[in-house]
């Protein structure tokens, strides 16, 4: 029972290669209204978000060939101001609770926006790096707001590939979390590991195994999880909820 919105979503490829052409703006205000229609915390939609086409900022923030990024700031500085305005000088809106529900508002956002841009044939990846990213200064976002997610969009160059996804059974769970067996954790990741093993030549193979990476685990756990890179990106995501004034107690 398949119908068009749900092919889209099964068929989600990230794109990372788009043509040297604009967005046409009729198309970019389609997708940010079918984004801003998103469901959100209490109806206060606590996110704003920045479209950004300038080439000289996209490179600044480390987009390149790209023709358009839009990043997601999880927003509690507009509430602030609306209550503000009527009076309202204390109401807690920087709370952990409110950088929770923001956070939740901005992302939601985002993927509405990249699931109305895909069905409109533009091609969209997101970069997580944004949240570890110094950007006051490239866009101006004042204090109350987060930056959390960033979505590139484009027309696409080629139609990609779908990645691989974990079985059903071993991200969902019915009425309480099932803790797998080590043989059901081995068995989801299994084609995953097939695809690191048959996907990369032997010459990489015999490369990994000089340092000692025999597995896909192994590949992330000393490629992706490396100490003192996260240690670094966890210090500016730090920084950066402190410049933005949520009050965690």
């Amino acid at each position: 029972m398949e119908n068009e919105v749900i092919r889209s979503l099964i068929n989600h490829k990230s794109t990372r290669a788009f043509e040297n052409r604009k967005i046409d703006e009729e198309i970019l205000c389609q997708i940010l209204n079918a984004g801003i229609r998103s469901a959100n915390g209490g109806n206060l939609q606590g996110y704003s978000l920045i479209v950004i086409d300038d080439l000289e900022k996209l490179n600044h923030i480390g987009v390149y060939n790209t023709p358009l990024a839009i990043i997601a700031l999880a927003d509690a500085y507009r509430t602030q101001r609306w209550f503000e305005l009527f009076g309202h000088t204390n109401v807690p809106v920087n709370t952990t609770h409110g950088f929770i529900i923001n956070i939740c508002d901005a992302l939601i956002c985002l993927h509405s926006i990249s699931i109305a841009a895909e069905s409109l044939g533009l091609g969209t990846y997101y970069n997580g790096d944004i949240t570890s990213m110094n950007i006051k200064n490239t866009i101006n976002n004042p204090k109350g707001t987060f930056p959390i997610g960033m979505l590139c969009l484009g027309y696409p160059k080629s139609e990609g590939k779908l990645s691989d996804r974990l079985p059903l059974d071993a991200v969902v769970h019915y009425n309480s979390y099932k803790i797998p067996t080590d043989e059901e954790i081995k068995n989801w990741y299994s084609q995953k590991e097939n695809l690191f093993q048959t996907r990369n030549s032997k010459e990489r193979l015999a490369e990994f195994k000089k340092n000692e990476i025999l597995h896909l685990a192994d590949a992330y756990a000393k490629n992706k999880f490396k100490g003192y890179e996260l240690e670094e990106l966890s210090k500016s995501i730090k920084r950066n909820i402190k410049e933005s004034g949520y009050d965690f107690i």
